[in-house]
């Protein structure tokens, strides 16, 4: 279903499409964005094939895509929110207040899901896609700088213990 270009390094999965700028250049962020980006497009390809079942299954369907993104959502948060915090982000408390109230939005879904519409399934999932895709590219980057400096002292920092280590079991003569 993904097909990923060579040349531009675009993943595109039909609906929402990944593309190389709103990569962050943090591999671990970077992979856990892809796959919410995934799960929109889960949440998506299920409301389109509404049709296909009973409301019934439909609902199961769509809520199982709705719970495994909202935890997974959180997973990343946390994630994130570690990380901003050790490295000092200066607008750690912001980012993560946006984060509690985006996980509150999606949990008030989740409590109204019984009278769940498809009018209403294709609204959040393009809220789910409009916050994820602008959260990305503007919240996110603004973390980066300091995540990416704090990332190369942890390398430098790991790369001159290596060294003593080494310089302390050489034999002395």
């Amino acid at each position: 279903m993904a097909e990923e270009t060579k040349d531009t390094g675009e993943v595109n999965t039909g609906w929402v499409c990944w593309d190389k700028k709103l990569e962050l250049g943090i591999p671990r962020i970077d992979s856990q964005h892809r796959k919410l980006v995934a799960m929109c497009n889960e949440l998506h390809e299920a409301l389109i094939n509404r049709q296909k079942r009973s409301k019934g299954e439909w609902l199961v369907t769509v809520g199982d895509v709705l719970r495994q993104a909202v935890n997974y959502t959180q997973t990343h948060f946390a994630d994130e929110e570690k990380l901003m915090k050790a490295c000092g982000f200066s607008g750690y408390e912001a980012h993560k207040q946006r984060h509690k109230e985006f996980v509150h939005t999606i949990t008030q879904v989740l409590i109204g899901f019984d009278e769940m519409t498809l009018t209403l399934g294709f609204d959040f999932a393009d809220y789910l896609r409009d916050w994820i895709l602008s959260h990305i590219a503007y919240e996110d980057k603004q973390y980066c700088p300091v995540m990416r400096s704090f990332y190369h002292a942890l390398q430098e920092y790991s790369r001159r213990q290596h060294e003593a280590s080494n310089t302390a079991m050489e034999p002395t003569q």
